[in-house]
């Protein structure tokens, strides 16, 4: 038997995850400098958008989940007879993957079960779709192997092109330089960065959202025409659903879209802010 275990930032629904008895693993909001909550259990993403939107001097920031975190579900699974393949969100951007092989190490070390962790060098549903072929490969009862096999093959193709109103959350949280943010901020230009090969960086500054969400259209749409078959999108958003219900609307026409459109979890809200929209793509046949 085989368990799936992944961080919060997959932006899965619950009812998915439940559903495919999916652990997860959250990490830790932080309000203030004051408050810690955690990740799509304690705080919502509406509620963290709400906060960003009424407060101008609103600051929240983000805690890897801890070694401790893991092993409770490691701990959980292992003791329930479970193989485990654990997700994490790029380890360019947090600590999510050493916290899980530091769990793994503990755990393997008291109980006979075969641990192994995915760093997804993705985010958000680039990270879900990952699990999602996991989910349909236990269901053909393919082998631990089989599923990192796949996996590992698979995230080499993923992109994610995000648009964000502002660079400072992401300057905050320590994701992007002060110096890339002043320049993204120049002349009110709308900055586009792209997430590959699990690292962010800034790819074009356009001048006002509607040409930014043209171009960021241009730019999934060339990734597709580069590409071979087999490719599926997502879109998500953190409070721009109208221009994120276009986007995917254009996409689904003639694309495979796996998910519906997504808010982005807290998690990713606090370094992308509001306004943010991402969409994204990987090649599921390699």
């Amino acid at each position: 038997m085989i368990k799936i275990i992944s961080d919060s930032a997959c932006d899965l629904k619950k009812a998915y995850t439940e559903q495919n008895n999916i652990g997860i693993v959250p990490f830790n909001i932080i309000i203030n400098e004051v408050t810690s909550l955690k990740d799509k259990i304690e705080i919502q993403s509406e509620e963290l958008l709400e906060m960003m939107k009424n407060d101008s001097q609103f600051f929240a920031k983000t805690s890897q989940p801890s070694p401790d975190d893991y092993k409770i579900e490691f701990e959980k699974a292992a003791k329930q007879g479970y193989d485990i393949i654990c997700f994490t969100i790029t380890s360019e951007l947090s600590g999510s993957y050493q916290s899980a092989e530091i769990a793994k190490r503990i755990i393997q070390e008291q109980y006979d079960v075969d641990i192994r962790i995915v760093d997804s060098l993705s985010a958000s549903l680039g990270q879900g779709i990952l699990i999602k072929k996991a989910v349909e490969m236990m269901r053909q009862n393919k082998s631990l192997d089989e599923i990192e096999d796949y996996v590992n093959k698979i995230k080499l193709t993923g992109k994610i092109f995000l648009l964000v109103d502002t660079l400072k959350y992401l300057e905050k949280g320590g994701r992007i330089s002060k110096s890339k943010r002043l320049i993204g901020n120049a002349l009110s230009l709308k900055p586009i960065l792209k997430l590959e090969d699990g690292k962010l960086d800034i790819v074009d500054k356009v001048i006002g959202k509607k040409r930014a969400i043209k171009h960021l259209l241009k730019l999934i749409k060339s990734e597709k025409n580069n590409a071979h078959k087999g490719n599926e999108f997502f879109v998500v958003h953190a409070d721009s659903k109208q221009e994120a219900s276009e986007i995917y609307d254009e996409l689904k026409t003639e694309n495979n879209i796996p998910f519906d459109i997504e808010l982005l979890s807290p998690v990713l809200v606090c370094h992308s802010g509001n306004g943010s929209i991402a969409v994204g793509i990987v090649n599921t046949e390699v």
